[in-house]
C-alpha cells in the first residue's frame, strides 16, 4: 500500500497472536480509515520513556502538514536487491522525504543488498529501525504493515514533508576488552567460524567461561564483538551456536576485520544515553521514536528506565527492543549494529517551545551497580596496561634495538606481505639493498663505537628518506640494510637511492676527513618473483655496484 496519510499507528506486542492483531487493525481502520499501520512483535516495548513487558503498545502519531506511507517487501517474493531499488525509486521521486523507518523480520535475512540500494538515496534522509524477533530470544519475528504480516521481509514507513525536521542520535557505551582478534573464516555472512584460526565458540569458552548449553545466548548476549567499519563503531552479539563450533550472529562480519570482545559499564551506558537525550531535548521534538538493543535491557536490568527517562519530559515516545539496530552513518551508508540505543526526534516547524531546559541528573545506582562500576574500572585499566605492554613487546620484537629500524625478521615479513599485496592489487613494488663501503676498515681504524655511530647515521638517513606509511626500512644484518618500497617503479626508486647515497656521502664526523660511502642495489619485482628471487636480484645489483664498478654507486636491475 502506497497511499499517504497524516496518521501513523505503531503497534508493538510481545506475542505473535495474528488473530488479536487482525482485530486491532480492523478497529483502527474502522475509526481511522486513512491511518497507516506499522509495527512488530518484540520482546519489550517502550512508551513515553517507560519499559513495558508482556503487553501491547499502540501509538498514534498525527502530523499537521507532513505525510507518512507504509510499504512492505516480502523477501520470499521479491529479492532484497530489487526491493531496495523499488524503495530507492520512491525516495528519489519525493524531494520532501525526511526519514525512513525499517523494521525487519527473519534472522539472517539478506538485508544488506536492500540497504546497499537504499543507501544511494539523499544523505540527509534519516534511516532508523531494527530487527524484530518473536519475543522468545531468538526465533523469527513478525512485522506488520497495513493488512500484511511478514516473517521474512521488511515493513517500511516513509516520512515526508517540507516542514518536517528529524534528528537522529545513537548511544553505544560498550568498551573493548582484551586483545584484538582477526576474523579468519566465515560460513556466509552471519556465521563466524574462526578468529585467529580458533573456533569462534572456543573464544567464548576460553575468555569468558561461556559454554554451549541452554544458557549460552543469555550469558553471551552482553559480551558482543566490537569493531570499526568505515569509521563507525559497530557491535555484534551472538544468536546461537552450531555443532561445528561456528557461532551465528544477527548481522554480518567480513574476513580480515579486527574485532575484540566488549563489556558494558552500566554507569557509562546510562551517562552516554543521557547526553544523547540532552541533545534531543535541545532539538525540541514533538514525537520521539526509539529502538534499543535487548542486550542493554538484559545488562541494565532494573536500571533500564534510567536511560529512557529524559524522554518522558520531552514528547510522546514509542519504540521497541530489537536484536539489531539500523542507523545511517555520515557517508550515507545504512548499517546494522547491536548494543545501541537509537532515538529519533521529529517536529514540524522551527521547534519553538515554552519548555525549560531539561536538567539531567546523575544516575543513582544501587549498591551492586557501584561495586560493578569499580570492577569495570579495574578491568578497563588493566586491559589498557596490558595493551600498552603488548604494544611495547610487539615493537621490541620488530625493531632493531641499535638503529630503531625494522630487524631482519620483521623486514622479511614486510617483504613477503607487501609483495603479496602488490601482486593482488597489480601495483609495482621494489626493494633497495645497501651496504656500507669499507665498514671493517672504519671499525679497525676508529673503533667499534664509531662504527656503531656510522650504522646509526645510515639508518637515520633511510628512515628520513622513506615514506612512513608505505615503506619498510630494515637492518638486514651487520652494516647491510634493506628497504621495501610499496607502489614504486624503478625510475622513482633510482632517484631515491641516489638521494640516499648522496646524503650518506655528506656525513662529516669521521676523523681525518674520511668519508662514509655506500653501495646500493635496486630491483623491482616481476610477476613471477618470490621474496627470495627478488632479494637475489637486488643482491646481484649490490655486488655489481660494490665489486664491478667501484663502490659508492647505485645499480638497478
Amino acid at each position: 500500500m502506497k497511499s499517504l496519510s497524516c496518521v501513523l499507528v505503531s503497534i508493538f506486542m510481545d506475542t505473535a497472536n495474528e488473530r488479536m492483531l487482525m482485530e486491532m487493525k480492523h478497529t483502527i481502520n474502522a475509526t481511522f480509515p486513512e491511518a497507516q499501520i506499522v509495527g512488530s512483535v518484540s520482546m519489550g516495548e517502550i512508551v513515553n520513556g517507560t519499559l513495558v513487558e508482556h503487553d501491547i503498545v499502540v501509538n498514534f502519531t498525527l502530523f499537521e502538514c507532513s505525510k507518512v506511507r507504509v510499504l512492505s517487501y516480502d523477501f520470499r517474493q521479491i529479492g532484497s536487491h530489487q526491493a531496495g531499488r523499488e524503495l530507492l525509486a520512491i525516495l528519489n521521486a519525493d524531494k520532501d522525504v525526511a526519514a525512513v523507518e525499517v523494521i525487519s523480520a527473519g534472522f539472517h535475512l539478506d538485508i544488506n543488498p536492500f540497504f546497499h540500494e537504499a543507501s544511494k538515496s539523499r544523505k540527509d534522509i534519516v534511516f532508523f529501525g531494527g530487527l524484530a524477533d518473536d519475543g522468545s530470544l531468538g526465533q523469527n519475528g513478525m512485522v506488520f504493515a497495513q493488512n500484511t504480516t511478514l516473517r521474512h521481509g521488511v515493513a517500511v514507513a516513509v516520512f515526508s514533508g517540507s516542514k518536517l525536521h528529524v534528528q537522529a542520535s545513537s548511544s553505544f557505551g560498550w568498551k573493548p576488552l582484551g586483545r584484538s582478534m582477526t576474523v579468519t573464516k566465515m560460513d556466509g555472512e552471519f556465521c563466524l567460524k574462526e578468529l585467529d584460526g580458533i573456533p569462534a565458540l572456543d573464544v567464548f569458552e576460553r575468555y569468558l567461561g561461556i559454554v554451549n548449553d541452554e544458557r549460552f545466548l543469555v550469558e553471551a548476549l552482553t559480551f558482543p564483538f566490537y569493531f570499526e567499519r568505515n569509521g563507525t563503531v559497530l557491535a555484534r552479539h551472538p544468536r546461537r551456536c552450531r555443532e561445528d563450533g561456528g557461532v551465528m550472529f544477527g548481522a554480518d562480519f567480513r574476513v580480515g576485520e579486527k574485532v575484540r570482545l566488549a563489556y558494558g559499564d552500566p554507569s557509562d551506558i546510562i551517562e552516554n544515553a543521557m547526553v544523547l537525550q540532552e541533545n534531543l531535548a535541545n532539538f525540541r521534538p514533538e514525537a520521539i521514536f526509539m529502538v534499543s538493543c535487548v542486550a542493554r535491557w538484559m545488562l541494565l536490568g532494573s536500571d533500564t528506565e534510567q536511560e529512557l527517562s529524559v524522554t518522558r519530559h520531552l514528547a510522546p515516545s514509542s519504540g521497541f527492543y530489537a536484536y539489531g539496530e539500523f542507523m545511517r552513518n555520515a557517508d550515507g551508508e545504512i548499517m546494522v549494529s547491536n548494543m545501541t540505543l537509537v532515538t529519533i526526534g521529529m517536529r514540524e516547524g522551527l521547534g519553538h517551545s515554552d519548555k525549560k531546559n531539561i536538567k539531567v541528573e546523575h544516575p543513582k545506582f544501587k549498591k551492586h551497580r557501584t561495586i560493578m562500576a569499580h570492577l569495570v574500572h579495574f578491568i578497563e585499566t588493566t586491559t589498557q596496561e596490558l595493551e600498552e605492554t603488548n604494544s611495547k613487546l610487539s615493537r621490541l620484537a620488530q625493531i632493531d634495538r641499535m638503529t630503531e629500524v625494522l630487524n631482519r625478521g620483521e623486514t622479511e615479513n614486510r617483504l613477503r606481505d607487501m609483495l603479496d599485496q602488490a601482486k593482488l592489487l597489480g601495483q609495482p613494488m621494489s626493494i633497495l639493498m645497501l651496504d656500507i663501503d669499507d665498514f671493517k676498515g672504519i671499525n679497525d681504524t676508529f673503533g667499534h663505537e664509531m662504527g656503531d655511530k656510522v650504522i646509526g647515521a645510515v639508518a637515520d638517513i633511510l628512515r628520513d628518506s622513506t615514506r612512513k606509511a608505505d615503506d619498510a626500512p630494515g637492518r638486514w644484518g651487520g652494516d647491510e640494510f634493506l628497504v621495501v618500497f610499496q607502489d614504486m617503479e624503478s625510475t622513482e626508486g633510482r632517484e631515491i637511492a641516489e638521494r640516499i647515497r648522496r646524503k650518506v656521502a655528506a656525513i662529516d664526523f669521521l676523523p681525518e676527513g674520511r668519508k662514509v660511502t655506500v653501495s646500493i642495489g635496486f630491483a623491482t619485482a616481476g610477476e613471477e618473483d618470490t621474496p627470495h628471487e627478488l632479494c637475489r636480484r637486488a643482491d646481484m645489483a649490490l655486488y655489481e655496484a660494490k665489486r664491478s664498478i667501484g663502490k659508492n654507486m647505485v645499480v638497478v636491475h
